[in-house]
């Protein structure tokens, strides 16, 4: 092993994964397949081929279990769905992004073309990286000590429903991210052949969802997804604050990025609400810490790359007609 990164692919006879190897010579990744498919496919640039039949979960866990003293040896693994288009320089960077961030769990964000499940997962045109609180499983990127610490979840689960809720748990703010500067088609509508596994075995992925919920104590609904903060595309850190000025950078930012693209107007006004009820306090109107403290936690976790998220601006002073002097509100 040469390179810091491995991209595993669960593929078969219909899977893409040959556009993102392309020109693997002028990458920083190497790549391996988990492979369903009936005959061994002729892959002399993979680092390995594990045969290993079923849905995508199932055999990744049997690929990672027989695979893994070559495995530990990368810093970033890569666990992408076949019907994904992607070129290999985009790989590269998300790779090299992860590692600048030093990020636990990430992905490549979706183009606004591509069939999509979550809102928070499309390509948001405003920002670089957003920090949150979802990694979809279609995609997920993870620190090799990351895989290592989720590793026990996949045990029984056939859909993967749910371990993207669970996954941030084991993590935490500032190291779980949505790389929007290196975007992937997802070129299938959601569903596909992993399906039927669950329905063979009597276990709808909707149930997988709650038992997964359940086991790892998930209590916010399965679509409460929220950017802490992000990197704009300016380079200009933003995040969610006390401030009613921060929340308003931050919503004008999501719904700028989310212009023209195929969301339903329930879809949008969803999305941006789970932004102001987190801010205002969730669901019970009240927090359990202030929101400022993002900011300090974020500091914390970025200051290896200088990234800084800055304290809003102090009220101004502004005269009233009496003469005196009233507190004024910024925006």
């Amino acid at each position: 092993m040469t390179k810091p990164y491995l991209a595993l692919f669960r593929a078969g006879p219909g899977s893409l994964h040959s556009h993102a190897v392309e020109r693997l010579d002028q990458q920083n990744f190497d790549y391996a397949l988990s492979w369903f498919g009936d005959n061994t496919p002729r892959e002399p640039g993979a680092v390995f081929v594990h045969m290993q039949k079923g849905a995508k979960w199932p055999g990744l866990e049997q690929t990672l279990q027989a695979h893994w003293d070559t495995i530990q040896q990368y810093r970033y693994v890569w666990l992408p769905d076949d019907d994904l288009l992607c070129v290999p320089e985009q790989v590269s960077r998300m790779f090299a992004i992860c590692d600048d961030l030093q990020l636990d769990l990430a992905q490549p964000a979706l183009t606004p073309d591509s069939y999509f499940t979550h809102v928070i997962t499309l390509q948001h045109s405003e920002f670089q990286v957003r920090f949150t609180n979802f990694v979809e499983i279609m995609a997920p990127v993870l620190s090799v000590d990351m895989l290592a610490r989720v590793y026990p979840t996949l045990a029984g689960n056939i859909s993967g429903y749910g371990l993207d809720a669970v996954w941030p748990h084991y993590s935490k703010l500032g190291k779980v991210a949505i790389i929007d500067d290196t975007p992937v088609k997802h070129t299938r509508p959601v569903g596909g052949p992993n399906y039927a596994f669950s329905e063979k075995a009597g276990l709808a992925p909707a149930h997988e969802d709650w038992l997964a919920s359940a086991t790892y104590g998930v209590e916010k609904p399965a679509d409460f997804h929220i950017n802490y903060a992000g990197l704009l595309q300016s380079g200009d850190p933003i995040v969610i604050g006390d401030s009613a000025g921060e929340i308003d950078t931050m919503l004008r930012s999501l719904m700028s990025s989310c212009n023209g693209k195929k969301i339903s107007a329930l879809q949008l006004t969803r999305y941006l609400s789970n932004h102001f009820t987190y801010w205002a306090g969730g669901e019970m109107g009240h927090s359990r810490y202030p929101r400022a403290i993002l900011r300090v936690v974020l500091n914390q976790a970025l200051k290896h790359v200088g990234i800084r998220f800055p304290a809003p601006p102090e009220p101004e002073q502004t005269p009233n007609k009496y003469g005196s002097s009233v507190m004024g509100e910024t925006s």
